[in-house]
């Protein structure tokens, strides 16, 4: 792709746009069961979509992988590959993929057969999976963390309207996204094994693996290595042998997938880009300093600000919640941590692309440590009122 291109036809936007308003609208309402707080989070989200493909849009904010995974899925439909029958087509997904990451060029395949060879086509997708991110994320708080559902509501709300989700999502297409999903079904699927709903917790966890595998795949090992680490702190992990049967099971599978070759190749490439992770964690958390982006990353700008407001309240919430000694709490906590290290150690993975995965895990630091300051604060404020007398002055 080369040049500026033009905004699209306000005609041809709005089936995308309204799928986004009415597939938004239903998702929100079955997890809220609120119709305002529906409205508000769809009407945002699809209205986002419309206005930047309808009058900004000129391709400033895309990057060479946005178009090669549209290029490759247009290439995937001409070869007759699609998702009901990927399996009698694994050697061309695998060459036209050019690797195991194959997911992401058959999502892009299918949305073009939807929407068209244009490149919103599977951002509308990614727009709608956001719904169902932050739908994850607060029924995996309310019964992994004892949230209120006035609290879960609030921490959806939350996360689908996040800045930076909302930036990601609609401006670039990024396989980041089904990334994002894809965590926050696996942390869904924690909290079920914290309820002992051990049979849906591995149906859900073991197929959502399974995809972020063929999508991103040292994410499925790092999702492993940091339940092994739960597991190896919580009581459940003691009790039940099990999980420990299970969770081998996996990491000998992507072991194995990988191969000896895969795992060499993967420690070399770590090795060659190996950065200290004392420079390189702060790097991953506040890329880009806001309003000092490159042109390509300017559209973070606003988003970075908030991002950097809500640095105390994401740092208080992560312990707050590992405070809280649930399955989930020490879960979302451990992965998280895992991932900053893994970034941080790699040179060339710190930029914020790669922590926009974690952003449904840092949307519940900042909601939960942004709650915990309001409480600290309120109290005091109203200590401050009882104080006064009726005129405004202090008590004797």
């Amino acid at each position: 792709m080369t040049g500026r291109l033009q905004p699209f036809p306000l005609g041809d936007l709005a089936i995308p746009a309204l799928l986004i308003l009415a597939l938004g609208f239903v998702v929100s309402l079955y997890v809220t069961r609120r119709v305002h707080w529906s409205l508000l989070v769809s009407w945002i989200k699809a209205g986002l979509f419309l206005g930047y493909y309808g009058i900004f849009f000129d391709s400033t904010f895309s990057f060479l992988d946005d178009w090669s995974y549209l290029e490759r899925g247009e290439q995937l439909l001409r070869q007759g590959v699609r998702v009901t029958n990927l399996f009698t087509h694994l050697p061309e997904l695998f060459s036209v993929a050019g690797g195991k990451h194959f997911v992401y060029y058959l999502y892009n395949a299918e949305s073009i057969r939807l929407f068209g060879p244009v490149y919103y086509a599977p951002v509308t997708l990614n727009v709608v999976l956001t719904f169902v991110a932050a739908g994850f994320m607060a029924a995996a708080a309310r019964s992994g963390l004892n949230l209120s559902k006035r609290l879960a509501t609030g921490l959806f709300v939350f996360i689908a309207i996040h800045p930076d989700v909302l930036a990601w999502s609609t401006i670039m297409n990024g396989k980041d996204t089904v990334v994002l999903v894809g965590t926050s079904l696996f942390i869904y699927a924690v909290s079920l094994a914290g309820q002992r709903r051990y049979v849906w917790a591995v149906l859900v966890g073991g197929s959502v693996g399974l995809i972020l595998f063929f999508t991103r795949y040292y994410v499925s090992l790092m999702l492993l290595v940091a339940l092994f680490g739960t597991l190896l702190l919580s009581p459940l992990g003691r009790r039940r042998v099990g999980l420990w049967l299970l969770l081998s099971a996996g990491l000998m599978g992507v072991m194995t997938v990988l191969g000896p070759e895969g795992v060499a190749n993967a420690y070399g490439r770590l090795q060659a880009a190996l950065v200290n992770p004392l420079y390189g964690i702060p790097r991953m958390l506040l890329t880009p300093i806001p309003f000092h982006a490159t042109e390509h990353y300017a559209f973070l700008d606003l988003p970075q600000v908030f991002h950097w407001m809500m640095l105390p309240a994401l740092a208080y919430g992560m312990y707050r919640i590992w405070r809280r000694s649930t399955l989930t709490a020490r879960f979302v906590v451990l992965y998280s941590l895992a991932m900053l290290l893994l970034y941080g150690m790699y040179g060339e993975l710190q930029g914020p692309r790669h922590r926009y995965q974690l952003d449904g895990i840092f949307a519940l630091f900042q909601f939960y440590g942004g709650l915990g300051i309001l409480k600290q604060l309120l109290p005091a404020r109203r200590s401050r009122l009882k104080a006064q007398s009726p005129t405004g002055l202090p008590t004797q």
